[in-house]
């Protein structure tokens, strides 16, 4: 067995040890680059240098790059001798090392759009004759060493330029990367983002007439007439672009971001499905009750998340409204069933019909009628009797009858009794009470009724006729 000898370092010569390390008066060498105006110079791409930011600091005109303050910063310095498309890769396993790219000069830097960043690599345009400043920067005091960095030049995608476009049919799927692209001279931006400035074509010709979409997970897109470059449509978000492609036209496809926002995506290309409407009815506190107001939701139902923009909503009872959004309300002035019926276009042309059933039924009782005994002595038992009217329909109807107490909430349930209430007339709904001393004492007893449906899904038209309450004037005799 091999034996190991520890080694006994003496308490006193650790601890000086471990305050010479973090002693404010003892500072590490600035390492290379430390400083804007002392700048590590790359002079020829491609570049990868191995940095260190061991006892880096902080200069007050530093810029906040990526919205954070940093401990400490190196900077690189490069003068781009063409105009191209550069790449930067910081090779750090430390959490919140980052970098920037800047131009100008020191105390007045602007950041070069997409370049102030977390993620490990950036790429973007570079001018020639401009100087670009590069900020390595470490977000905490507590990390700190070596790295590594690289820069070099990459090929932009071969359909930068409209002249390039590459050739499409359907259906197709295809990969790039706006970071790879510029825009060209006099390029007009598309409509739906004025501040995309770097873009990818493509070429599509129609071998029948019909609808076409194209989606994409990133960017805006612009469909243009490849004759004279009329914009067909422009989207950009959660919607697809859908144009209707004439047989034998071709038509041009732009893909396209602003420098800030630009990165890799994916574009798919394929026949536009048909549009699934849907009408949804809405009932309020009044129920389906003849002049009640009904809501209706209209959706497109449109896999390409487009809106309904034009078209007709008839209610079936010879009314109508234009197509102007999502949610329209009515108000039937009769009962019956009416077939609402919605036909709506998308803006690409695109159209659908949907329909559905309104059956309007007005429902209302009344108690009209509540009689108290008066007069009476203690122990006593009397009837009371509540008048129930129903005059639309037959109704299935359960009275409450409540002892009223002197404060909201404290009503004593004292019976409840459902009996079926004839169309046109009236039912009488009997109840009992017996009388205490103390109803004689106070001098009078109040009363409450309350009429509701048994069906809890039916609403009252005139729910105010539905509660009533009597007094019985007490004394004894």
């Amino acid at each position: 067995m091999r034996h190991i000898k520890h080694l006994r370092v003496p308490l006193a010569a650790l601890a000086a040890a471990v305050i010479a390390t973090f002693a404010p008066g003892v500072a590490l060498a600035a390492p290379a680059g430390d400083d804007f105006d002392s700048a590590t110079e790359i002079t020829a791409l491609p570049f990868t240098g191995a940095l260190d930011t061991t006892g880096a600091t902080r200069s007050s005109d530093d810029p906040y790059a990526c919205d954070g303050f940093g401990d400490s910063t190196l900077w690189l310095r490069y003068t781009a001798p063409a105009d191209g498309i550069v790449r930067l890769r910081l090779q750090s396993d430390r959490r919140y090392t980052s970098f920037g790219v800047f131009t100008g000069q020191r105390g007045a830097l602007t950041t070069v759009p997409g370049t102030c960043t977390y993620t490990p690599e950036s790429t973007f345009q570079v001018t020639a004759g401009t100087v670009y400043h590069v900020m390595v920067r470490e977000g905490s005091a507590w990390e700190s060493g070596p790295l590594g960095l690289s820069l070099r030049t990459v090929s932009p995608e071969p359909n930068d330029n409209r002249s390039a476009a590459r050739v499409t049919t359907l259906p197709a799927t295809h990969t790039g990367d706006l970071r790879l692209a510029g825009s060209e001279p006099g390029e007009t931006p598309p409509s739906c983002n004025p501040q995309a400035t770097q873009s990818v074509w493509y070429r599509y010709t129609a071998t029948r007439t019909r609808y076409v979409s194209v989606g994409i997970d990133r960017g805006s897109i612009s469909v243009h007439r490849a004759g004279d470059l009329s914009e067909v449509d422009c989207v950009t978000g959660y919607e697809d672009a859908v144009f209707a492609a004439t047989e034998g036209e071709s038509y041009l496809i732009r893909v396209t971001e602003s420098a800030q926002n630009a990165t890799a995506f994916r574009l798919e290309i394929g026949t536009a499905r048909a549009l699934s409407p849907q009408i949804n009815p809405y009932y309020g506190s009044d129920g389906r009750a003849a002049g009640a107001q009904i809501g209706f939701s209209v959706y497109s139902g449109d896999t390409h998340n487009r809106n309904l923009v034009s078209g007709t909503i008839s209610f079936g009872d010879g009314t109508s409204s234009p197509i102007e959004g999502d949610y329209y309300t009515h108000r039937y002035q009769r009962d019956g069933e009416y077939q609402v019926t919605m036909t709506g276009s998308t803006r690409d042309g695109r159209t659908g019909t949907a329909s559905v059933t309104v059956r309007i039924e007005t429902h209302d009782v009344a108690i009209t009628g509540f009689v108290v005994p008066a007069g009476i002595t203690p122990g006593e038992t009397k009837q009371v009797r509540v008048t129930v009217a129903s005059p639309l329909r037959a109704e299935e109807v359960k009275v409450w009858f409540f002892r009223a107490g002197p404060f909201s909430g404290q009503d004593q349930l004292m019976g409840h009794l459902t009996q079926q209430v004839s169309p046109g007339g009236t039912t009488e709904f009997p109840f009992v009470y017996t009388f205490t001393a103390q109803d004689v004492a106070e001098g009078q007893v109040t009363f409450r009724a309350v009429a509701t449906f048994t069906n809890e899904q039916i609403k009252d038209a005139k729910p105010a006729d539905n509660e009533a309450r009597a007094t019985s004037a007490l004394h004894p005799q």
